[in-house]
């Protein structure tokens, strides 16, 4: 670790998240053994460990960079932003803390921190390498960190799965209370001409469907994409067969009536592969694409899953009632 660390880069680090590195690295303790000397639960222990791992070489590839330097020197920050940035990710202060010590009324407003909080970011990601350096590092920072210090709006997928629930249940049920009035305004103003080739499609839930949803058909033009993404955050598909399975997989699930454990635990890892899957899911999810390809903290064993199911399984769900079925069958 000496030859390796940064004394600055260890004084970031938490007293738990310096203990797991110890025990781990230095004392070669197992994650059961670790966790028990911490008196931290098994997963909880796992969380802190990914966490130091994780903000160790990110802090210190950082520093590497600037040259030990919080903020690069060409680097023109609004104070308001500036000083956040600093109490957050480099003293490992809570948000609420540094806005208290920052003393500044306007910043206690939830949509005036918003407001400044994306103008510094979207200075930085326009900015030469060390500013990109420092916008990822604020947004790996809030990934997986143990609290969030963006606002949703800003936020991307936390780099824990089991942190993203709320997030994905929020996508789930804006989905499924979408108003009557507004399903049949919006499929007026969005549904593209039968003639129209460009075109992607949504997936629309509905008591007012005879299947519970049904799959429209939307001219896939930037500015209606980026309507339904960042507004509406809905999700869209490249191909029919994919909106159709997507949509009978969450009408069923919204639909059971028995909702026990092992429905959910069949259900999530199908969701969360169908959303990765839509044309849009960067936009929904505040990913730019430069940074689609984010690491998460532990392997991702629904891709694993998938492959599983799909050996034991012909047919996942049953989409074939709309989507031709030289399409579905093809895939």
């Amino acid at each position: 670790m000496k030859n390796k660390g940064n004394k600055l880069v260890w004084k970031l680090l938490t007293e738990d998240e310096k203990s797991s590195l110890l025990l781990s690295l230095s004392f070669h303790k197992s994650t059961w053994e670790a966790g028990e000397l911490m008196n931290k639960a098994h997963y909880k222990y796992l969380e802190i460990q990914a966490r130091a791992n994780k903000f160790f070489k990110m802090y210190n590839e950082y520093f590497t960079a600037t040259g030990n330097k919080r903020i690069p020197e060409n680097c023109i920050l609004n104070p308001n932003f500036r000083d956040f940035i600093i109490g957050t990710v480099f003293e490992r202060k809570t948000h609420k803390d540094v806005v208290r010590e920052m003393g500044n009324t306007a910043f206690v407003i939830a949509s005036a921190k918003e407001r400044f909080l994306r103008e510094g970011l979207e200075y930085l990601s326009k900015g030469d390498e060390l500013h990109q350096m420092l916008y990822d590092l604020i947004l790996e920072f809030d990934r997986w960190n143990n609290y969030r210090i963006l606002p949703i709006s800003l936020q991307e997928p936390s780099a824990f799965k089991r942190r993203n629930k709320t997030r994905l249940m929020k996508h789930l049920k804006n989905l499924a209370n979408l108003d009557e009035y507004h399903i049949r305004r919006f499929t007026k103003r969005f549904t593209a001409k039968k003639s129209e080739k460009n075109v992607v499609y949504i997936p629309v839930l509905s008591k007012s469907f005879d299947e519970g949803y049904e799959v429209i058909r939307i001219k896939n033009d930037p500015e209606i994409v980026d309507h339904i993404s960042v507004h509406l955050r809905l999700y869209l598909f490249e191909e029919e067969v994919d909106a159709e399975k997507f949509g009978y997989m969450v009408n069923k699930y919204l639909n059971n009536q028995k909702k026990d454990c092992k429905i959910g635990q069949k259900f999530w890892p199908d969701y969360r592969q169908c959303i990765e899957s839509a044309s849009n899911y960067l936009q929904v999810n505040n990913i730019i694409p430069r940074r689609k390809h984010l690491e998460k903290a532990f392997r991702d064993m629904d891709h694993l899953n998938q492959k599983k199911k799909a050996k034991k399984e012909k047919i996942i769900g049953d989409p074939t009632k709309r989507a031709e079925s030289n399409i579905f069958w093809s895939i």
